[in-house]
């Protein structure tokens, strides 16, 4: 199904913010609230919208320390690879991983509380790994943009 105007200005709030309810969401869409309740619930179903969720204060929550780790993987073998992205996945300090092309073969943004966390982080989980032969870390030194809102542009 194409979106049309309503559905991408309804995306766009919610990206903005996801508690956004269809009473609220009226108002800005100029719809009734039924429809926009209507479309909401079809953007979903649709997978559009995977999921809505809070953004936390890092300093709150004593997260003093966000970096990039940079990985050189020691082989492609699917089943090393399959087996190291578990691991990876199970540890709450990683927020995301991503597998790419050229150099290096992985890359991980992590939050610790401090630089003794990062480093305990990177020695007994990443670097213990048998499957990573390499680690760079460069930590973030400010957050000049962070966010989780795609490009509705390409949409329509």
């Amino acid at each position: 199904m194409p979106l049309d105007r309503f559905d991408l200005h309804i995306l766009h709030l919610l990206q903005e913010q996801g508690d956004m309810g269809p009473s609220d969401m009226s108002a800005q869409v100029n719809l009734s609230t039924s429809q926009c309740s209507r479309r909401m619930q079809q953007l979903r179903k649709d997978g559009f919208i995977h999921a809505i969720r809070a953004v936390l204060d890092e300093t709150k929550l004593h997260i003093g320390i966000s970096a990039y780790v940079m990985l050189t993987m020691t082989s492609h073998d699917p089943k090393a690879a399959e087996d190291f992205r578990s691991a990876v996945c199970a540890l709450d300090e990683v927020q995301e991983c991503q597998m790419l092309t050229g150099s290096p073969d992985m890359i991980l943004k992590v939050a610790t509380r401090d630089l003794a966390s990062l480093n305990d982080l990177l020695t007994r989980h990443i670097l213990a790994a048998p499957e990573v032969a390499t680690a760079r870390t460069s930590i973030i030194l400010r957050d000049v943009k962070s966010t989780t809102s795609l490009p509705l542009s390409f949409a329509g």
